[in-house]
């Protein structure tokens, strides 16, 4: 008998983890009909490198997402947005300042460690969005 590394579930059918994080990404930014129109994709370093593996930004992008940005870049906390650009930290099509946000819905997908709360606590003492849907990995 052939055996098969692939783990299989209960209904027989392979368990494919690209499948499985595709739709559960899809489902936070869909908001499984909760979330709709504008909105931006709050991520760690690891969801976004998460991310960045099971979706093209053309996906992203056709759900709604106007921004990608980083909870742990330090020009979201009282730094300076003087450059304006999404060098590093996030990438925006159209945004330049994050004051004007306050009408988009933020969806958080982080790793739920102490400092990821410790930021998030820290966004949702002064919230920027009108909304904020959070999601760990």
């Amino acid at each position: 008998r052939r055996h098969s590394t692939m783990m299989q579930s209960a209904a027989d059918e392979p368990l494919d983890g690209i499948s499985a994080t595709r739709q559960y990404v899809d489902r936070m930014v869909t908001g499984d009909g909760r979330c709709h129109g504008m909105k931006v994709l709050l991520l760690d370093s690891t969801t976004t490198q998460i991310l960045s593996c099971v979706s093209t930004q053309s996906e992203i992008l056709s759900r709604e997402v106007y921004l990608v940005t980083r909870i742990d870049d330090p020009r979201r906390r009282g730094g300076s947005s003087s450059n304006g650009g999404a060098a590093g930290g996030g990438h925006s099509l159209a945004l330049r300042e994050e004051e004007s946000t306050g009408h988009l819905k933020a969806v958080c997908f982080l790793r739920p460690t102490e400092t990821n709360i410790g930021l998030l606590v820290k966004e949702l003492a002064s919230p920027r969005y009108s909304e904020y849907h959070i999601y760990f990995s």
